[in-house]
């Protein structure tokens, strides 16, 4: 990841050619919680625009932002990308009209869903790769290690770094397929065409060649019920997969290992107005409900091929 520029809206405004001598307007869009967004209104077109936040060159690849925005584009599961200045790392889509961002409530629609696996299926299997190949496990402890500059480490830190170690050996022994991934399945990233049903997806910061089920467990998120998890894995098989069930919970944990030390390090180094301590209170809170799932081991254990019954010696 190479240094980019720092750059201002109005800078940012100037570079797009397209836009010289026309009427704009320029507003900020609220929501986002890593970089400045603002809507740009042209000539009666509208564009999201999009400045990295400060400390992010740190742990975020802008060029492999833009191949995930492309990928994205062509599978039809993300917005139009116009524009890309790789020394700011500024990227510009167009506006989607008549979306609105997707809110928890919204996932007990079937409808809509049943649409949130399918756009994570098809972004998957696009049969594209992306420059970057890092794992929810690589993510959590490159956020843990920016976080520990901060002097503020969880209560509960040996039991986390314990968790993380043990799904990652459990996950590796059992084998990953490699695909794009989103890695960042938060409410505000889904918007929803309420009268065309279409469904798009948003923001590829965290983006990398990953686990599929890192990117299905994230989804935990949004507080899915047990029977939607495989109402999901069938969506996205087609059919239940006892194993990927058993991968999307443990990753359910992992997710909010790397989540919580991401709000501590971004406490420290944001320029982004928002209670980042907030953040990370729920994301521990949940984190403690999923780790005393009696489940738990017989999870790890199914992916370590530990068998069910006594061996004979």
């Amino acid at each position: 990841m190479g240094k980019i520029k720092k750059t201002t809206i109005e800078e940012a405004i100037a570079r797009v050619d397209e836009w010289k001598g026309k009427t704009l307007k320029c507003e900020v869009v609220p929501g986002g919680i890593t970089n400045p967004n603002f809507k740009i209104t042209v000539d009666g077109k509208s564009y999201i625009l999009k400045i990295p936040g400060a400390g992010t060159e740190d742990f975020i690849d802008r060029d492999n932002c833009r191949a995930a925005s492309l990928i994205a584009m062509e599978a039809g599961v993300g917005p139009i990308a116009t524009h890309y200045f790789q020394d700011t790392g500024v990227e510009i889509w167009e506006w989607l009209e008549g979306y609105r961002t997707l809110t928890f409530g919204d996932i007990y629609n079937e409808k809509i869903f049943t649409k949130i696996g399918e756009v994570a299926r098809d972004f998957h299997n696009s049969g594209k790769t992306l420059p970057m190949k890092a794992t929810l496990f690589d993510q959590a402890r490159q956020m843990h290690d920016r976080a520990t500059q901060g002097g503020y480490l969880p209560p509960w830190y040996d039991r986390i770094m314990y968790l993380l170690n043990k799904i990652e050996e459990a996950v590796l022994k059992d084998g990953i397929v490699f695909k794009p991934c989103h890695n960042d399945y938060w409410s505000n990233n889904f918007l929803y065409n309420d009268k065309t049903e279409d469904f798009k997806l948003i923001d590829y910061e965290y983006a990398t060649m990953n686990d599929g089920y890192a990117d299905i467990g994230s989804l935990g998120g949004m507080y899915f019920t047990e029977d939607m998890f495989k109402k999901l894995s069938e969506i996205y098989h087609g059919e239940y997969d006892e194993k990927g069930f058993a991968k999307i919970q443990l990753y359910r944990i992992i997710g909010d290992i790397k989540w919580s030390f991401w709000a501590l390090q971004q406490y420290i180094f944001s320029d982004v107005k928002y209670d980042f301590m907030n953040w990370y209170g729920g994301k521990v809170a949940r984190l403690q409900h999923f780790w005393i799932d009696p489940r738990l081991d017989y999870w790890l254990n199914l992916l370590n091929g530990k068998p069910v019954f006594r061996q004979k010696v």
